[in-house]
């Protein structure tokens, strides 16, 4: 076995493991309360299931990722089976849009590339906690992003290497269609940029070469992702979500009543989370600057000459500048939003987190840089596997005890049930029930006179 496969286990194994612990201590809490009443009241069938998107499409939320927050939240296995790997697949794909190519197992540098996007945008994403061990978050945000993502990672490749035979057959178009329905339909906040970044491959890989390198499926793909978005955008449900926040003003209302400070700062805290990615980005340029000058290394055809090309970086560079630019355009998109908060700028910290760190990686040419790179980025991640396994090792048990309490007590009684031990920060959203109307709404729910949370403890 080579020394990169080692490098790759290294990575990835505790990677799942924090994941998997994390998502089987996870508790239910805020908006998953509403998700786990659901399967007291029904049976998970087509049918019903066949219902509820109905009924989000309609009067609720139509974004498909609520459809699968409601099956992370069935009974048994699937939620800490299937949830690490979704996050995995989020890294993965990270990496990929970074790299310009899948990368490789067989390659330790394609594992420090994919610790360094992990790093990245694990630090810079707010509420990373949350975002990846709260299901109505990972369903609405993680999900939606790795549909988009899995929909992107086609046309990156393409483009950077627009003349390959492997460019995809005729049975793509009907698949990136399918895939691009479903991925506009998951964030009303991110189909702008994609379309963008889509429509912008397009138009390289035509420039590139000959006309017949712009493949069926990419044409399909878009039109998929537009159909998908404005299937979203037009869709009933927002009307009525959040008590019809969004019909209280349009959208050009709701930017300018907002005011330039506030527009600004929404903007602003998008060059806030990145400003955490500030250590690599110092590491990339002193890297660059005692890098040795020497010309592109050239790899060898089977007929012993050089290939025409020496270098993807140019491409590579426009692409990183791309994705950085998808980011911000990710942000702008949320001053139409009738509800802000840090949550809905995963998207945004992602793409630009995969810009600065696939700038940083390319600039790393020496070993100490290498090394020095590796060790910043995989002590960040072990210091945030550990907070989360602290965090919900704690608040686990204690999930699990409210949720036994609330249900198991029969309806017309009061109950009062424990705090938990930890309060609000990047890794958990806090204690939901220390939130009066929603213990009030909860005990309704479950027949109960009332839900008390115990007094602190001393």
């Amino acid at each position: 076995m080579s020394r990169a496969i080692w490098w790759w286990v290294a990575l990835v194994l505790p990677a799942w493991l924090v994941l998997a612990l994390c998502a089987s201590w996870e508790p239910v809490t805020r908006d998953g309360w509403g998700n786990t009443y659901w399967y007291l009241l029904n049976e998970l069938d087509p049918a019903r299931l066949a219902q509820y998107v109905k009924d989000g499409w309609l009067g609720s939320n139509p974004r498909l990722g609520q459809t699968w927050t409601l099956l992370m939240y069935a009974p048994g296995p699937f939620h800490v089976i299937t949830t690490p790997l979704l996050e995995l697949a989020m890294f993965g794909l990270l990496t990929a849009l970074a790299l310009g190519r899948w990368p490789s197992v067989r390659r330790a540098d394609d594992a420090r590339a994919a610790l360094l996007v992990t790093a990245v945008v694990a630090i810079c994403t707010p509420q990373i906690g949350p975002m990846l061990f709260y299901r109505p978050f990972t369903g609405n945000y993680v999900f939606g992003l790795v549909l988009n993502l899995a929909w992107l990672v086609p046309y990156r490749f393409h483009a950077e290497a627009a003349r390959s035979a492997r460019a995809g057959s005729i049975w793509w178009a009907p698949a990136l269609f399918l895939l691009g329905v479903a991925a506009g339909m998951c964030n009303e906040h991110t189909g702008p940029a994609f379309l963008g970044l889509g429509g912008l491959a397009l138009v390289h890989t035509w420039r590139a070469g000959a006309r017949g390198v712009v493949k069926a499926w990419m044409i399909a793909g878009l039109v998929g992702l537009a159909v998908g978005y404005v299937l979203l955008i037009v869709a009933p449900g927002h009307a009525h979500r959040y008590a019809g926040l969004a019909n209280q003003a349009g959208i050009v209302e709701r930017i300018t009543s907002r005011g330039i400070g506030a527009n600004l700062a929404v903007i602003g805290a998008f060059a806030l989370y990145l400003a955490h990615a500030v250590p690599w980005i110092g590491l990339g340029i002193v890297g660059r600057i005692t890098a040795p000058i020497t010309p592109p290394a050239q790899s060898i055809t089977p007929s012993g000459t050089p290939p025409v090309a020496t270098s993807t970086w140019p491409a590579n560079r426009r692409a990183l500048v791309g994705l950085g630019l998808a980011g911000l355009v990710c942000t702008v998109t949320l001053l139409a939003s009738p509800k802000l908060g840090p949550r809905l700028y995963l998207a945004s910290v992602a793409l630009a987190g995969v810009a600065i760190a696939g700038w940083v990686h390319a600039q790393l040419v020496t070993r100490w840089s290498q090394v020095a790179c590796s060790v910043l980025s995989a002590a960040v991640l072990a210091y945030g596997g550990w907070r989360s396994v602290t965090v919900y090792r704690a608040i686990g048990p204690v999930g699990e005890a409210r949720l036994r309490i609330i249900q198991d007590t029969p309806d017309g009684q009061a109950v009062v049930v424990p705090r938990y031990p930890v309060g609000a920060s990047r890794w958990f959203l806090g204690d939901d029930l220390a939130v009066e109307t929603l213990r009030k709404a909860l005990a309704r729910d479950y027949g109960l006179t009332a839900i008390e949370l115990a007094p602190p403890a001393k």
